[in-house]
């Protein structure tokens, strides 16, 4: 029964990114406001096929969405992180000019990178390494369309090194303590999660 429920949230998932994809592109300030909402959806979608049961997991990945948050409030606020950039209105509601919903999506990007690359490999440290240039390379990817979208701005357009660099620190030490935890759950859904947000993203870098 439960994977029945389950199966139906990320056909449904899908669904939204292929409906998605083709309507940014045909009706860009209709569907944009549902930004968010997919967002909440996307992470509810993995969350249901993560151990749940395992207090460990939901106190990792919320310790890892809020570490996020504060960086890049910091980052915002000082410029010295990522270099200087600001969000705009494009993913919903804002606390101290940081979209609530990028950090818990950051938080769902780096635990199903981590899932993905741990089949390929076994080391922590390379596991680690590679899911943060994974969900890294992901970020740059979102950067070419994210000014288009009212996402976010970089004070003279796209980002420099400083921006990719960071991220990959960020990504890297957010999640070693928790490794143990994190890496548990469904990898198949999470290597579907990325490749539907990999799809989107190349699909409006082409189209918008």
């Amino acid at each position: 029964m439960k994977k029945t429920y389950k199966s139906y949230f990320l056909y449904f998932l899908i669904l939204v990114y292929i409906s998605g994809s083709i309507g940014f592109v045909v009706n860009p300030s209709f569907f944009s406001p549902f930004t968010p909402y997919t967002l909440l959806l996307t992470c509810f979608v993995f969350l249901i096929h993560s151990p749940l049961e395992d207090k460990k997991f939901i106190i990792a990945f919320f310790s890892i969405a809020s570490l996020g948050f504060i960086i890049e409030v910091v980052g915002v606020k000082t410029g010295l992180i990522f270099g200087k950039y600001s969000y705009g209105d494009g993913l919903g509601y804002k606390f101290l000019n940081v979209p609530l919903v990028i950090s818990i999506n950051w938080a769902m990007l780096i635990c199903a990178g981590i899932k993905v690359v741990s089949r390929i490999f076994t080391n922590k440290i390379t596991v680690l390494i590679v899911a943060a240039l994974l969900v890294t390379l992901i970020d740059l990817l979102i950067e070419q369309v994210a000014p288009k979208l009212n996402f976010w701005q970089f004070e003279g357009g796209l980002p420099d090194l400083q921006n990719y660099l960071s991220w990959i620190g960020v990504a890297f030490f957010t999640s070693y303590f928790f490794y143990p935890t994190i890496i548990k759950g469904n990898r198949t859904v999470s290597l579907i999660i990325l490749i539907l947000q990999i799809i989107f993203f190349t699909f409006l870098f082409i189209f918008i």
